[in-house]
């Protein structure tokens, strides 16, 4: 990223690839489960958001961003690609991209893990267990992360609450994250979320894991700023 970056006002780890290239396009429809999204973070969702939006906000505020695949609606792999395309239109804008798959997928998914990273470049793995309504260290998800350590990719863990009705809130909890570090000790994990409700909890398992990292993607400063709210061991 040297010489790329001079100028900047930050770097922003973890944005979404919108959902459209450009206002003509119809706002998609969002998976029924998924409506709780809408109500938390009110009118102004990725589904109101273009392409074409997200670039000139990077640029007018100086940021360049690591854009994730996150296939809440669709195939992990047609998400894939889009990340891609979005970093090839834009490369002014996004430094890399981190690719996803879906446990449930099998064989099939660890191969679209070979294939994001190989083909597409992309240079991360984003993992929502929770979204596919199981734990962070369900044993169907151990193959994945055994695949990123192997190819030198870190990973980045959904962690903490989500707002979908189909999936309960234990699967994102930090302890899942304790485990899965004391068995890839050279995986670096990425905890999205900062693993609220749960913050000292996330906090102790950083603390203990030099391979864990926290991200605080969709958290207003002025939350973590707060005595309240219950981010005060993240302070």
């Amino acid at each position: 990223m040297t010489g790329g970056t001079a100028g900047l006002a930050a770097i922003d780890m973890r944005v979404q690839p919108s959902w459209r290239w450009s206002d003509d396009e119809p706002p998609p429809q969002r998976a029924a489960a998924l409506k709780g999204y809408d109500r938390v973070y009110g009118e102004k969702s990725r589904d109101s958001h273009t392409h074409a939006s997200l670039v000139a906000d990077l640029r007018r505020h100086k940021i360049k961003a690591v854009v994730q695949s996150e296939p809440v609606a669709g195939s992990a792999a047609g998400w894939n690609d889009r990340v891609a395309a979005v970093i090839a239109r834009n490369p002014d804008c996004f430094l890399a991209g981190f690719g996803s798959a879906n446990p449930h997928d099998g064989l099939a998914a660890l191969r679209e893990i070979d294939r994001f990273h190989r083909e597409l470049g992309l240079r991360g793995l984003a993992m929502m267990a929770d979204f596919f309504n199981m734990d962070i260290a369900d044993k169907r998800c151990w193959p994945f992360y055994a695949k990123a350590a192997e190819l030198g990719m870190p990973v980045g863990i959904h962690v903490g609450v989500n707002f979908s009705t189909n999936s309960p809130i234990r699967h994102g909890h930090p302890s899942f994250v304790d485990e899965l570090a004391c068995h890839y000790p050279e995986l670096i994990i990425i905890c999205n979320h900062g693993g609220w409700p749960w913050a000292a909890e996330t906090v102790a398992v950083a603390w203990k894991h030099p391979n864990v990292y926290l991200e605080f993607g969709a958290i207003a400063p002025r939350y973590l700023a707060s005595a309240e709210g219950g981010w005060q061991p993240m302070r």
